[in-house]
């Protein structure tokens, strides 16, 4: 079904090959999952499967890539479409349409195909979305607006599924939900890339892993399973990690006190009566399912919101890293990005090499990977030192190593005085930084077992 033949390309204006000598196939019915580090390649292989790369993203392109009888360099994306279906990591950049029915048909009537109305029928059958198929997508929640995306592929009939990181902004519960979907569709050719391995083996047979834009490993995805194998590469664990120890009080000086908030949207989802206190140091992790409340409580934090009632005390200043990198990235490179309305033209080095961004200096911020994209947002807020930051899903599109970097900048920040609230799903991370845990379930603070807030 898909065949990379000798395949090298390179980025338009850049001189590093984002793919070296690529070869391998996948045959029909069969599922690949790819993973590597940030930057390795892996979103290049997607781009170029679905023909994005060459004929919107021009650069070099050597070699064949063949997918469902057809070389990709002779077939424009739109004739690919009923080859090869596209699921991105943030489902909202591939929304066109307003409610769940007309996103799930548009492609299926751009493409001029029969039976449409058969077509969304039986795709929301399968993502489980039936009982939605009138409402706005904008209402839906991460899980069940990745369930869209899916289901607007599904309309077209393609025969090979790619996912470029799917699961990144969802919730323990919505990445189970995606998973039992994915093997309801194992008659598809299915294509998943990720950097989390949870739940890989139960549905992939086989994993590749890239690295410096070439495949370093070809194998069954059982040895994901072998720990030596993931330390080689770097990989994350498949398990599920819930063992979150933390402590009540640590005795800190209080930086910042939250009493009585309570926020309302007026469509009757409302944050009500949260009340606690962060200390200077300390590193507040906040869990909870898709929609609990997380991000509005992050918005009041910072002053994006006013609280209808209670009241937020704090003392210094305050940055927040937004889940979605491209809402605040905003230079025409890397560099500038980091240096924006400082006095010092150059950003400190240290930051730099800690986040591994030395080499991306005069790379356009939009070009890179959403893991690189990630870090070059958390660096911006390192260079100017507030008192408070606030990290919303900061792994996301983040591999191993690069996490492991930010944990020993978190706990360095920490050892300066500074305070951070981590916004995260990624229980794993989690589990390395946070001294305390405050749990969200529909808006309510809970004090309650981990495990059941996703439940």
């Amino acid at each position: 079904m898909v065949s990379f033949e000798d395949v090298s390309y390179t980025y338009p204006n850049q001189k590093e090959n984002a793919l070296k000598e690529v070869t391998f196939q996948v045959k029909k019915g069969e599922s690949l999952f790819i993973t590597g580090k940030s930057g390795s390649g892996k979103s290049t292989i997607a781009r170029a499967i679905i023909g994005i790369i060459p004929h919107i993203i021009k650069g070099n392109l050597e070699g064949n890539i063949i997918v469902n009888g057809k070389n990709t360099r002779n077939v424009t994306v739109r004739k690919l479409a009923t080859d090869v279906g596209y699921v991105f990591q943030n489902p909202e950049s591939q929304f066109f349409t307003l409610t769940v029915d007309q996103e799930v048909s548009l492609g299926a009537e751009n493409l001029g195909l029969d039976e449409i109305d058969k077509r969304v029928e039986k795709a929301l059958q399968l993502v489980g979305l039936e009982d939605k198929r009138y409402e706005s997508v904008f209402n839906l929640s991460e899980g069940e607006k990745q369930k869209v995306a899916v289901a607007s592929q599904l309309a077209m009939s393609p025969e090979v599924i790619v996912m470029d990181e799917p699961t990144s902004n969802l919730d323990p519960k919505a990445t189970d939900d995606f998973f039992n979907i994915l093997w309801n569709l194992r008659d598809k050719t299915l294509i998943l890339i990720d950097h989390r391995t949870y739940r890989v083996p139960e549905i992939f047979e086989r994993v590749i892993v890239m690295d410096n834009g070439m495949i370093v490993e070809d194998t069954d995805s059982e040895k994901l399973s072998d720990p030596d194998f993931r330390d080689k590469y770097g990989l994350r664990r498949p398990e599920r990690v819930y063992n979150l120890n933390y402590s009540q009080k640590m005795g800190w000086k209080s930086l910042l006190k939250v009493s009585n908030v309570s926020y309302s949207y007026g469509d009757g989802f409302s944050v009500e009566d949260v009340n606690f206190e962060l200390g200077e140091g300390e590193v507040l992790g906040i869990v909870g399912s898709n929609g609990s409340g997380k991000t509005t409580l992050a918005k009041l934090i910072t002053g994006l919101l006013k609280p209808d009632k209670g009241k937020i005390e704090l003392k210094g200043s305050v940055g927040m890293v937004m889940q979605d990198p491209d809402h605040q990235l905003f230079m025409d490179t890397v560099e500038r990005e980091l240096t924006f309305g400082l006095e010092n033209e150059k950003p400190p080095i240290m930051v730099i090499r800690s986040m591994n961004l030395q080499h991306l200096m005069k790379r356009h911020p939009h070009s890179l990977s959403g893991g690189e994209k990630q870090r070059t947002l958390i660096s911006v807020f390192l260079v100017r030192k507030p008192n408070l930051l606030i990290m919303d899903e900061p792994t996301t599109g983040m591999d191993l190593e690069n996490m492991k970097r930010l944990v020993n900048w978190i706990k360095k920040l920490k050892r300066m005085g500074l305070s951070l609230i981590i916004i995260s799903h990624d229980l794993e991370f989690l589990e390395m930084v946070v001294d305390n845990v405050l749990m969200l379930k529909n808006g309510r603070q809970i004090s309650a077992d981990i495990n059941s807030i996703f439940n």
